[in-house]
């Protein structure tokens, strides 16, 4: 019995099936948001997990907190990266500070993305068929590599949704729409301030905005004019404003401990060899599936690369690769998650033009896509059943400690201190990062519990030595060998 496969994608019955996938992907990811990020994952030497959440929220934590967002001397990112932390304070205003409502923040922002991806996709694929649009809000949902970095409060999940965001409104770009360029530089601008590495991303929306343009001289330099030259000269009016506001030094800082490093030309065979083995993390099927599709595209299907969102999903890969290469061994498996939206279009728009003209192939990478998210479905399940909260209990030990002790002063000193804060409502201070120096902030704010990773480093020994450091408690948390356990540390003057 043959199968009339254009009938059955196009059925109602499968549109439903799939929307119905989708929404109970979605929901999930609201399930158990007080849990740590899952042990021994492929991810698990990402930091963010114990330090990124409290660092990039910090400003709405201590001003809902203290009513102050700044904390001189210390590390302040919102100076720099101002609209998480505005997002956040408008959340902390009506649920006050809550790791969980601020996890389900970047959780909606991924739900979002989905709808904004199946218009995007739908935009760029044959008029009569929406099957590739619908696929790619099914590998996206279904991605545990999304999943878990949904469920963290970290900036990569707004960035994702903002770029989807940018790259839809682009392609309605037009020099008659005046109203869609201010639109577009406006999300551009935005983005940058949400995260700066977002920058590698202008690229792709300028292609995309060009190809809407009718890729015409006078288009190009409207294009160049709207996603590049003008959300660039407001972040430098945005900077004036920081440095007259008395915020330059910290804006400097952060520009300074977040630059690249100098290249290691010696490493080069190393660090590409670890990026091809590296980009599993997105995803196991679709990666491998996509150095086919671009072989594909070069020896046979050079139709494809006049689809401007294609062409555009391989610019955001390339520009990525370039961004890591520059890292070399300073790179998060987060970092790789820009990755997985592009990716996710190459393939779909790939199934869609295979779909007109070589049906058996397309048959082939359905069945791939299928395996793809059967596999997910299982490890997102994995996850949402063998949870761990070692890190959130020892979290909610500490502030059961300190508010035991009124006697010392409610101030947590510490590289994770930020993540504790976010976890516990307890204010803290960095002791790695802050535009001050470290004694000098430490003799200024005093605070009185101290948390380390596995003891006290060698580089803080003589920082903390005006301290008697009472050992308080200790938590077994992570799998990170430089992480395991969090000590509490009672900070006593000598």
């Amino acid at each position: 019995m043959k199968i009339d496969l254009d009938r059955v994608l196009d059925a109602r019955w499968f549109r439903v099936a799939i929307w119905a996938i989708v929404a109970a992907l979605s929901i999930a990811k609201f399930f158990y948001l007080d849990a740590d990020f899952p042990n021994w994952s492929q991810w698990m030497i990402d930091q963010a997990k114990f330090t990124d959440e409290g660092w990039w929220g910090s400003a709405a934590v201590m001003n809902a907190l203290t009513g102050h967002w700044y904390v001189s001397g210390d590390y302040n990112p919102a100076v720099a990266l101002p609209v998480w932390p505005v997002l956040l304070s408008i959340v902390f205003h009506f649920t006050g500070v809550s790791v969980v409502a601020a996890r389900a923040l970047n959780v909606v922002f991924s739900i979002a993305t989905l709808g904004v991806v199946f218009a995007l996709v739908r935009r760029h694929t044959r008029a009569k068929s929406e099957t590739p649009a619908l696929l790619a809000v099914l590998l996206l949902a279904a991605s545990p590599f999304a999943f878990v970095f949904n469920r963290l409060a970290i900036l990569e999940t707004l960035v994702v949704f903002e770029f989807c965001l940018v790259m839809l409104v682009a392609s309605f770009a037009s020099t008659k729409r005046l109203s869609t360029l201010a639109v577009l530089t406006a999300l551009v601008f935005a983005m940058l301030l949400t995260k700066t590495t977002a920058a590698i991303l202008i690229p792709a929306v300028l292609w995309v905005a060009w190809s809407a343009m009718g890729r015409k001289l006078t288009g190009l330099f409207w294009a160049i004019a709207v996603v590049a030259v003008a959300p660039l000269a407001l972040v430098e009016g945005y900077a004036a404003l920081v440095v007259k506001l008395g915020y330059g030094s910290d804006y400097g800082y952060f520009f300074g401990v977040n630059g690249l490093p100098d290249i290691d030309w010696h490493q080069t065979f190393s660090t590409i060899s670890d990026s091809f083995q590296n980009c599993f993390w997105v995803d196991r099927v679709l990666y491998p599936l996509g150095l086919l599709i671009l072989v594909l595209a070069v020896a046979w299907k050079r139709k494809l690369w006049s689809n401007p969102l294609f062409t555009a999903s391989w610019i955001v890969l390339a520009a990525e690769a370039v961004f890591i290469f520059k890292r070399q061994d300073d790179y998060a498996p987060r970092y790789f998650l820009f990755m997985l939206a592009p990716l996710i279009w190459i393939v779909v728009l790939t199934f869609g033009e295979l779909m007109s003209y070589a049906k058996k192939t397309a048959i082939i990478l359905l069945v791939a896509m299928a395996a793809s998210v059967a596999a997910n479905v299982v490890t997102i399940g994995h996850f949402l059943t063998h949870r761990d909260y070692d890190f959130y209990n020892a979290a909610h030990s500490i502030r059961d400690i300190i508010r035991s002790h009124p006697e010392q002063k409610a101030l947590i000193l510490g590289v994770s201190a930020p993540q504790i804060s976010l976890m516990t409502g307890i204010p803290s201070i960095n002791d790695f990062y802050g535009t001050e120096d470290a004694a000098e902030k430490l003799a200024r704010y005093q605070p009185g519990w101290y948390v380390a990773w596995n003891g006290v480093a060698p580089e803080n020994e003589a920082l903390l030595a005006p301290y008697r450091l009472e050992k308080v408690a200790s938590y077994p948390a992570f799998d990170d060998d430089d992480r395991t356990t969090l000590i509490l540390y009672k900070m006593v003057r000598r």
